[in-house]
């Protein structure tokens, strides 16, 4: 993950050494959690002023240890959604709230929090696209950083808000948009399960991009906001969308994958299952 991180390995390698060729006297038993440097595909750089994270481009994460893997087969966390989030919550040596980490830095964060625990090798079953047969594949995950999407963006124009400006196309309007956090996701599927319940019609599409839009031409009162985006001509609520996908940093890992069975090769997104935090 870098170059820190090599050297913290070392010291934790020769600490350890340390300890195992000392008397006897229990020294195994104050093993040092050691910690790892993770970068964030965000940079910082869309996160506001006075958000712990603004303008920070890493993040000092603990090891996972047998406590972690307590949150993560909590039956209760796990029904309610958030053993993950838990998990992550407790092993981030910052300030900061995991609801409040942009999707990307905290998928980020997940995977370096799963190589800290299980090491880089991702056993998986999976269905080959020719013949339709199962068979076993290992993912990679040691290089997981080069995988991150939009770090680099000359096109972007940032605000100090930690949002980005687009001129639409349509009305002319110059809008804001803000990257999407855990708090927004979850609040979004909530709305949408809720719809769903009450048989209400899907608006899933307006319901994100009134997440998404932080400001249109200065004016942040979310009912403005929402009127605006309910009257929005289609063109521009794409451009917001296209823009959206286009710049805001996450991790997009594929590797391919040949079926043992017919030899064929076929590119696949890591999945992220159960097994992901539960290797074997």
């Amino acid at each position: 993950m870098s170059d820190r991180n090599e050297q913290r390995r070392r010291q934790t390698a020769e600490h350890l050494l340390h300890q195992t060729t000392a008397p006897q006297g229990g020294s195994l038993l104050n093993f040092s959690v050691p910690t790892e440097i993770v970068e964030l595909p965000s940079g910082g750089k869309l996160y506001p002023v006075g958000h712990p994270l603004h303008g920070k481009k890493e993040v000092e994460i603990r090891h996972m240890t047998a406590k972690e893997e307590d949150i993560l087969a909590s039956q209760a966390l796990l029904k309610r959604g958030i053993a993950i989030d838990r998990m992550l919550q407790n092993i981030i040596m910052e300030n900061v709230d995991v609801a409040d980490l942009l999707i990307g830095d905290r998928n980020a964060l997940m995977f370096a929090a799963r190589i800290t625990g299980y090491g880089n090798a991702y056993p998986v079953k999976m269905t080959c696209q020719a013949c339709f047969k199962e068979f076993d594949h290992t993912f990679d995950l040691g290089n997981f950083t080069d995988c991150y999407t939009n770090t680099e963006n000359e096109d972007v124009k940032y605000t100090a808000n930690g949002t980005i400006e687009v001129e639409l196309p349509k009305t002319g309007a110059l809008v804001e948009i803000k990257a999407l956090t855990g708090t927004d996701d979850e609040r979004l599927t909530k709305t949408r399960e809720m719809k769903e319940k009450a048989g209400l019609p899907d608006s899933a599409l307006t319901d994100m991009l009134k997440a998404m839009i932080y400001s249109v031409n200065g004016v942040t009162d979310g009912n403005d906001i929402a009127g605006f985006v309910d009257n929005m001509p289609a063109l521009d609520s794409r451009k917001i969308r296209d823009t959206y996908k286009e710049s805001m940093p996450n991790i997009r890992f594929i590797q391919e994958a040949e079926c043992t069975h017919c030899g064929h090769t076929m590119e696949s997104e890591v999945p992220i299952t159960g097994e992901f935090f539960w290797p074997g």
